[in-house]
């Protein structure tokens, strides 16, 4: 059964459209910026979930304002109101450096693998 020829320059142009809208969106998903950017977020949200379960643990806690980081008489294990004498040891870990650093040694691992497989493969 013949069809109309606009008809099908209609259904051409719609499915290049949407050829047009898968192409950008796979341009998108294996994007190396958007990559390093979902891999970041991921270690940023891996990073807070272990910070949480085990910050308590290890003594670690958030990063300590400026007026309250080392308080002279309390240790950092006594409760507050105590006064011991012993000057206060705060312990603050730089998180966002955690997973800056991290993120820089995934990229340069990567990095690596893939200069040596190149190689390899010559």
């Amino acid at each position: 059964m013949p069809q109309d020829p606009a008809a099908i320059q209609q259904q051409i142009e719609e499915t290049r459209a949407e050829l047009a809208e898968t192409i950008d969106a796979i341009a998108e998903i294996v994007s190396p910026r958007r990559v390093a950017e979902r891999a970041q977020e991921q270690l940023r949200v891996r990073t807070t979930e272990l910070r949480q379960r085990y910050g308590p643990v290890l003594g670690l806690a958030p990063a300590p304002s400026p007026e309250t980081a080392l308080t002279p008489g309390v240790p950092s294990g006594a409760p507050p109101g105590v006064d011991t004498g012993a000057p206060r040891v705060v312990r603050a870990v730089r998180w966002d450096r955690v997973v800056l650093a991290t993120s820089t040694l995934v990229l340069f691992v990567g990095g690596v693998r893939r200069r040596r497989r190149r190689h390899a493969s010559r």
